[in-house]
């Protein structure tokens, strides 16, 4: 009997609107006479007189006949803050009425009584009111929240979901929305509020009863799809607690999942069994429904794009005889970069009804804005499902008047900056790049927040779309401060100079990017975000520049095997940001059987915080060949200044000291002239231009350097020549994939009656000229000894294509394309003479530093020549 008066006492809380209305309440349940007659009116007038001193403070009386337990079931309940029950007592003229009150956190009632005239209620009711008053003063703090019972769900996720502070008043219709809210977490079994009493105020204790966690996960009847790869797909584990919007979840993803893979038909159902020692067993019951293939899409209504142009955007297609091989092709795509798809062939609502709003868009971009596209119609015959897509493309629309309404720039600067004009096919992209365009040029100024509102009109009878763009752009926003974080080993003098806005400045959204562009181009940072914030004051934004380092100093090595040098051992040492300055050493070596090469270079972009660049190299390397062994000592230094951030000039010298020793009898004659000149002093002149989006792995822009290297007589030494280089890079994206293309080439010319030493002339091939070749297998040749002598003229070209594999590690991969030769003197350029090689490889931003692997396949081999050749590279750029 106790829970049905119960459920329909809660029936009462939930249908009374106006209980719940005010500050406090109190509710007079039992109100008994004694003594002489009293009259209705003088305790109307009581009552009404009381409350309109109560309603001044937020307070309310309600007088309604009710038994004590249900008085006190509302109390619980927190429907009022006090109960009352009225002892009334009238002896003659004199009146008294006794109060019993009774609130939630008080276990016996607050009594207190007022006596007084039958005629002089107001004297009554002022009194009345200062005692329910000091009641309400009374009313305590809660000194502490606790949570009882929980095993496996914390604290920290279930005290969010309490409204309730610890500090805060007691009141007990708060705390009953906080129980429904654990409850609604769907953790718990039962939840119950109990009440304490504690030394400075009213302890509140949530005590909980944790559902049972999953013990197992059983999958019947999925006989097409793998239960290791549902279990991939279903987020609740064993050991989990779940709920009822996880279960849900669950069962739709199963279900998506089935329909992704084509079977649409299939019906998900879960069951709980309990498994000891107090855990659930959850059973996934799947029926399996049939695959459904497209035998044909048909477009009704379309004529100002083809069936063919439709069909390229779904992801669905008909089923061909291609579909397996297309399967297997999206299955390696997936594995290389993971992304949803639909089996080729395969019928699924899901990505048709996604892929006709890309259509949708196609169409608007080409002027149909009136384009309706009509709910597919799908008829099932037994070898396939027919889709017919209805479609109403209306007129096309031209882009009549366009107006910008500002008032910041000269009207003719502005409408250049846009790409839609009077006259043109109207194109929602396009409109929505000019919004993009027009909210930059803005900002640019220092309008950091300027709103850029299209409206657009059309006109039907002239099927124009008139465009206005109205600009609200604001205050001008400055920079405030420029914070750093994440750079524990780059000093911030090394990020800061790489800025191109400063404090103070106005904001600039091209400085901005510009900035993040710089530092991306560092090579020191895996990851540059720089983000705006609220600054100090109200056209204030401060900059927080997040950078993430990665790996700068490297152990780089490399090997190979040649029948001329067997196996060699390539490696360096190299820090490209000494001591978190921004400088660059590097300690290189080269061991082989015929070949001992080492050097030390040093390299600072801003030598004393200058815009001035300073390097220097030492080297000392022995090269033993067939008739000679050469051998070199010297070293270089080079100045430099940027003009720009792309544009750098540069001034150097280079000092080098060549021993040709162990001449054979038959050697070249060119070699035997050689062992002469051992001094080279030489003095470069440089010029580069870089604007790529960053050191490793660029997707975009442009690197060209020329040099010129003069060795003579006015610098000392014995070498006299004139050298002049150049190399050019470009770097463009192509959907998804990175076009590169490296073109290099160079010229020495002889001065005065000594010859061009062997060790100045050119040689090709290898990793960075052209790959099907080892290096110094591309050269001319003595015509009576058949050494290979070099060339004063030389030109190559790669080409390549550079492409994702594992986004997620900075692996790619690559196709490549080369030529190039070398010619002396006399011969000159010939073209027809190119040497040509294609091939393959990998490029991985490894922890140990930038790798290349690369195989390169001779086109036209010669007898002496190798079919193809290996390259492997650890560090340097790529």
């Amino acid at each position: 009997m106790k829970r049905i008066g119960f459920f329909f006492f809660l029936l009462f809380i939930i249908f009374s609107k106006s209980l719940l209305a005010e500050n406090f309440q109190f509710l007079i349940y039992s109100t008994k006479t004694y003594g002489d007659y009293l009259p209705e009116e003088i305790l109307k007038t009581y009552f009404e007189n009381l409350q309109k001193m109560l309603s001044q403070e937020g307070g309310k009386i309600e007088i309604k006949k009710f038994s004590q337990e249900e008085a006190f079931n509302f109390l619980r309940a927190g429907v009022y803050s006090g109960i009352a029950e009225l002892k009334v007592i009238t002896i003659k003229d004199n009146l008294s009425i006794e109060w019993r009150l009774y609130q939630f956190e008080k276990k016996e009632p607050y009594y207190f009584y007022v006596t007084g005239k039958k005629d002089n209620i107001r004297d009554l009711v002022n009194e009345t009111f200062k005692l329910i008053k000091s009641v309400l003063e009374k009313r305590k703090i809660i000194e502490k929240i606790q949570i009882a019972g929980n095993l496996r769900i914390g604290e920290d996720v279930i005290l969010p979901n309490i409204k309730t502070k610890e500090g805060d008043i007691f009141d007990l219709k708060k705390l009953n929305e906080d129980l429904k809210n654990i409850y609604k977490m769907g953790y718990f079994e039962n939840v119950e509020l109990k009440i304490d009493e504690g030394t400075k105020g009213i302890i509140v204790i949530f005590e909980v009863k944790e559902n049972p966690s999953v013990k197992e996960i059983v999958f019947k009847g999925n006989k097409k799809i793998k239960t290791e790869d549902l279990s991939k797909i279903v987020e609740i584990k064993e050991g989990q607690i779940v709920t009822p919007k996880e279960l849900d979840k669950a069962l739709e993803t199963i279900k998506m999942y089935y329909e992704q893979s084509g079977y649409l038909d299939t019906q998900v159902s879960v069951e709980t069994e309990k498994a000891p020692p107090a855990q659930i067993k959850l059973i996934f019951n799947i029926k399996e429904g049939e695959k459904k293939y497209i035998k044909q899409i048909q477009f009704i209504g379309n004529k100002a794009f083809s069936d063919k142009d439709l069909k390229s955007y779904l992801s669905i297609s008909e089923k061909t005889v291609f579909s397996p091989a297309k399967k297997i092709t999206q299955y390696i795509r997936a594995f290389i970069r993971p992304e949803p798809f639909v089996e080729p062939g395969v019928y699924n609502i899901a990505f048709l009804y996604r892929d006709l709003a890309k259509i949708e868009t196609a169409y608007k971009n080409k002027g149909y804005i009136e384009i309706r596209i009509g709910e597919p119609i799908v008829e099932e015959e037994p070898d396939g499902v027919i889709i017919k897509i209805p479609i109403e493309e209306g007129p096309q629309y031209k882009v009549g008047k366009v107006k910008i309404n500002q008032d910041l720039f000269p009207e003719e600067k502005i409408y250049k900056k846009i790409q839609t004009f009077p006259g043109k096919i109207f194109s929602l992209k396009t409109l929505k790049e000019d919004e993009s365009i027009l909210t930059h040029l803005f900002s640019d100024y220092g309008y950091a927040y300027t709103k850029v509102n299209t409206k657009i009109d059309k006109d039907p009878k002239n099927k124009l779309v008139n465009i206005t763009f109205d600009i609200d752009k604001g205050a001008v926003v400055y920079i405030g401060k420029i914070n750093i974080e994440g750079n524990t080993k780059t000093r911030d003098k090394v990020i800061r100079r790489e800025f191109k806005i400063a404090e103070g400045w106005p904001y600039s959204a091209s400085r901005i990017e510009e900035s993040e562009r710089r530092l991306r181009r560092l090579g020191y940072f895996e990851e540059v975000k720089i983000d705006k914030e609220k600054g100090a004051k109200e056209n204030e934004l401060n900059l927080k520049v997040k950078v993430k380092e990665m790996l700068t100093g490297s152990f780089a090595i490399g090997g190979g095997y040649s029948s001329y040098d067997k196996f060699v051992i390539m490696g360096d040492i190299t820090e490209r940001n000494f001591l978190g300055k921004g400088q660059r050493v590097t300690l290189s070596a080269r061991l082989g059987a015929r070949t001992t090469r080492y050097a030390l270079n040093f390299f600072d972009p801003y030598f004393r915080d200058s815009r001035y660049s300073m390097g220097w190299s030492l080297y000392n390397f022995e090269l033993q060949y067939d008739d000679f062994t050469k051998d070199s000592k010297g070293g270089s230094i080079r100045f430099g200044y940027g003009f720009t951030s792309e544009l750098y000039a540069y001034i150097g010298y280079r000092y080098d000291d060549t021993q040709l020793e162990d001449l054979t009898e038959n050697v070249a004659s060119i070699i035997l002239e050689s062992k002469d000149i051992h001094i080279t002093s030489a003095v470069q002149l440089g010029l580069i231009y870089d604007s790529r989006n960053r050191y490793f792995l660029p997707t975009k822009g442009w690197y060209h350097k020329i040099e010129t290297e003069y060795a003579g007589k006015y610098f000392g030494g014995d070498s006299n020549f004139f050298k002049f280089e150049g190399q050019h890079q470009v770097y463009f994206p192509i959907f998804k994939i990175t076009g590169h293309i490296n073109l290099g080439y160079g010229y020495i010319t002889e001065g005065g009656a000594k010859k061009v030493p062997v060790f100045e002339r050119y040689f090709l091939g290898g990793i960075n000229s052209v790959r099907g070749f080892k290096y110094g297998d591309i050269s001319p040749k003595d015509p009576e000894t058949g050494d290979k002598i070099g060339g004063t003229r030389m030109f190559y070209l790669q080409t390549e294509a550079i492409f994702p594999l594992m986004k997620n590690i900075n692996l790619n991969g690559v196709i490549f394309f080369d030529m190039g030769n070398v010619w002396d003197l006399k011969t000159g350029f010939q073209g027809s003479d190119l040497r040509k090689s294609i091939g393959f490889g990998l490029r991985w931003l490894s922890p140990f530093g930038p790798l290349r692997i690369e195989w390169g396949y001779n086109i036209d081999r010669k007898p002496d020549e190798d079919s193809s050749n290996f390259n492997f590279q650890i560090g340097g750029e790529f």
